[in-house]
């Protein structure tokens, strides 16, 4: 018998299972809930009482390693591959190209250098080494993991292997024994591994791996008496969120990562081994893979030694732990904080931490509360640290359902909608880009017109050439040499360019990559830490902007989507109108020197209009009641902005990376396209439920939030066609949908744009 059998001990776990259970139907994988006694039955050795219930995948299965390493290494020989065993890479041969950047020339062995201008660092628990060769540093960890296998068992061969998360352990089935091992929350990290380890292993540390033993026992007791016939002790490399780091390195142009898999190499290895070959081959994957992806990293993350330690290890130690969507690490903390960062904290601010940065999730009501530095035994382990108010406040949120802070979030929202709320997005990316061929540039970068008049900004998408988004902006068109500290870098007419934090660095990366390529005369500067950025939101925003600046900020002199540079106190701020929440609003790029000055402006003058300070937590909430997108959740690299709803950002004159896929599209029609669903059950949405059109399962939400205003649970997500065929206006307004939330399909009303405020009202300040 094959398959895998995934234990429940609490109820939590259940809720886990059960959405574990509908986002597989999505994706075709069978799996079921089952009682203990149905978990007996097809694995007779479980101790029913030692589990509440089960999530029984039955076509799961497992792969032979060595099996499965001698049959590829076979088929690449006999379509003309070259297998060079015994030779280790000595030297990594870099050379600097005429566009200024470091590209791979070859590889150095024993027998000789091999010339290429690409290399694929795939060396496992070595592969840091390796990337030192080429001057650079990686996020991996090598760690010591182990598991022991029992004397022959009657009667477990052939039948399913175990999970069993809530005790960190597994059991695996290997002929008429047991393979038993897990995750401990003591792990040991190995400083480096010997070059010449090879398939070397170490001694177990049974002080370490004595863990799993009561859970094991507990849960097979026949295990207690079985005998261990051997142990397993090696190296294996984790990484700081516990997934493989693929793809060209940013800093080194042929240098290809596909390492970090630790214990799940076999499992990931033939769809990230297909990626990585399209990577090679086209220069992008055709699949989202950003999760895996170096650019997720950093340069800052990857050169900290001490960051990746800790967050590697807190990984590992909760790889086993519930994935709730508003999880957020204890590791690695404060490593990017913007200028407002400590008098947020004052004000209660609940910090979330995103590619390294700090940012305000929600705000307490009263109080204060900091993030206390992580020990390896935290939370995990004993002693525990004494300031643990946010851990406490955390847990809140270990729930499928609204947590306790839902009511903090709503009254955040609400103000937003209602009066005004004070934002804080300093983490989001900032770059110039100014030259002589700037605006030829942006051209090519961008999909909407940025060739327009000074001061006026432009809500764009840049692709890939395969037509995928890589990241949505707003560009400005500003003029240099104000003499102000504003701009500081510019001379003459450039663009301010801006990224969502979350994919700023990958933005960054895009930008340079496709100006080298295409060898435009032009700058790119990244501002990103110099610049701070608050952002006042809501109907009262402009009564509180005017009350502070010295310009003309009406409807008539400051329109939607323009740019100015306003005094606050004598100090020079460029402010864009601009909303990311359909808002009237204002964005404030303050330089780093002047944030508090300005801050404490703002915060005074909104006293009067009882202005709120608000977190991610609603911005999110409100940016999907609005029906706007976020980039790496319902806007990815394997969508088209056709397909995303955003055909009216992609011009048809003129030439632009992934236009050829965009004519296409228009041409041909789309075979899935973003829709928005609101149900009326009062219970939350997270993302990856069903939907279903007419009984037929057609997608899953990419994301899920809970719309204040519209007082409705709102998703967003891409209907297919069951048969493949074009996914028509009609086809989508004709169905009758239902989201499957934990199992159960609540009818789901499907809109194509969202129905909040659709005419744009709030935006052109008309409040009715």
């Amino acid at each position: 018998m094959e398959g895998c059998i995934l234990l429940i001990l609490m109820l939590v776990r259940m809720d886990e299972y059960k959405r574990l259970a509908t986002a597989g139907k999505v994706c075709g994988v069978d799996s079921h809930l089952m009682s203990p006694q149905e978990a007996n039955k097809i694995f007779p050795h479980l101790n029913e009482q030692a589990f509440l219930g089960a999530l029984y995948t039955p076509k799961d299965g497992v792969v032979d390693p060595a099996m499965l390493c001698n049959a590829l290494t076979k088929y690449a020989k006999e379509h003309g591959a070259k297998v060079v065993q015994d030779c280790p890479v000595t030297r990594i041969l870099k050379k600097e190209t005429q566009l200024g950047s470091s590209q791979i020339a070859g590889v150095e062995t024993p027998y000789g250098i091999i010339k290429t201008n690409c290399v694929v660092n795939a060396a496992g628990v070595w592969s840091r080494s390796i990337s030192n060769m080429a001057g650079l540093q990686i996020p991996l960890i090598p760690m010591k993991h182990a598991y022991v296998v029992s004397e022959p068992i009657e009667g477990v061969q052939n039948c399913p292997n175990i999970r069993d998360h809530d005790r960190n352990m597994y059991f695996r089935i290997q002929g008429s024994s047991l393979c038993m091992g897990g995750y401990e929350s003591n792990p040991i990290i190995l400083q480096s591994v010997p070059k010449d380890f090879n398939f070397a292993l170490y001694e177990l540390d049974w002080n370490v791996f004595s863990a799993h033993i009561k859970g094991a026992v507990e849960l097979i007791p026949q295990f207690s008496t079985a005998g261990i016939r051997s142990t397993v002790c090696g190296p294996e490399s984790f990484t700081p969120d516990h997934k493989p780091i693929l793809g060209e390195d940013p800093r080194c142009m042929g240098f290809f990562h596909s390492c970090g898999y630790n214990s799940a190499g076999m499992m990931l290895g033939g769809g990230c081994g297909d990626q990585i070959a399209k990577w090679i081959i086209h220069g992008r994957p055709d699949k989202h893979m950003y999760s895996y992806d170096i650019r997720r990293f950093t340069p800052e993350q990857t050169s900290d030694s001490l960051w990746a330690n800790e967050r590697s290890h807190e990984a590992y130690a909760k790889n086993y732990s519930i994935v709730f969507p508003h999880d957020e690490y204890l590791s690695g903390r404060n490593l990017n904080k913007d200028p407002f960062h400590e008098v947020l904290l004052k004000e209660g601010a609940v910090m979330e931490e995103r590619q390294g940065w700090e940012r305000p999730g929600w705000f307490l009501s009263e109080g204060s509360v900091t993030i206390p530095p992580y020990d390896y035994y935290g939370s995990y382990g004993s002693p525990k640290n004494e300031n643990n108010k946010y851990s406490e406040l955390l847990q809140q949120d270990y729930t499928f359902n609204f947590p306790e802070h839902h009511r903090i979030i709503k009254d955040e929202a609400l103000a937003c909608r209602n009066n005004a709320v004070l934002f804080n997005l300093s983490y989001f990316g900032k770059f110039y880009l100014c030259g002589p061929e700037a605006q030829k540039a942006v051209d090519y970068l961008f999909t909407a017109d940025t060739n327009r008049e000074v001061n006026k900004t432009t809500y764009t998408c840049m692709l890939n050439k395969h037509g995928g988004v890589e990241a949505d902006c707003t560009v400005t068109c500003i003029e240099g040499g104000t003499g102000t500290v504003v701009d500081p870098i510019l001379k003459g007419k450039g663009f301010l360019i801006v990224a969502g934090g979350m994919s700023g660095y990958q933005t960054w990366v895009h930008m340079n990559q496709v100006v080298k390529q295409k060898g435009f005369e032009v700058t790119l500067h990244d501002a990103t830490k110099q610049i701070g950025v608050l952002a006042i939101q809501g109907k009262k925003s402009r009564k509180i902007l005017e009350s502070i600046v010295d310009g003309d900020i009406s409807n008539t002199a400051f329109p939607f989507s323009t740019s100015k540079l306003l005094k606050i106190k004598g100090n020079s701020v460029r402010v864009l109108r601009l909303s990311f929440v359909g808002e009237l609003g204002f964005e404030l790029y303050i330089p780093s020197q002047l944030c508090m000055e300005v801050y404490h402006a703002i915060m005074d003058a909104g006293k009067a209009y009882k202005m709120k300070l608000a977190g991610y937590r609603a911005l999110y909430s409100l940016s999907s009641e609005k029906g706007y997108h976020l980039w790496h959740s319902d806007l990815r690299m394997d969508d088209n902005p056709i397909e995303a709803g955003l055909g009216f950002v992609c011009r048809k004159s003129g030439d632009y990376l992934g236009k050829k896929k965009i004519d296409y599209v228009r041409k041909n029609g789309v075979k899935r396209k973003m829709a928005y669903f609101l149900i009326d059950a009062q219970i939350p949405l997270w993302g990856l439920e069903a939907i279903y059109r007419n009984g037929r399962n057609v997608g899953y939400l990419r994301r899920g939030e809970y719309a204040f205003a519209l007082e409705n649970s709102i998703g967003q997500g891409y209907v297919t066609h069951p048969e493949g065929e074009n996914v028509t206006k009609h086809y989508l307004e004709s169905g009758n949908y239902e989201i499957e939330i934990m199992g159960h399909k609540y009818p789901a009303k499907l809109h194509l744009h969202s129905p909040f405020d659709p005419e744009n009202k709030r935006l052109r300040d008309i409040y009715d």
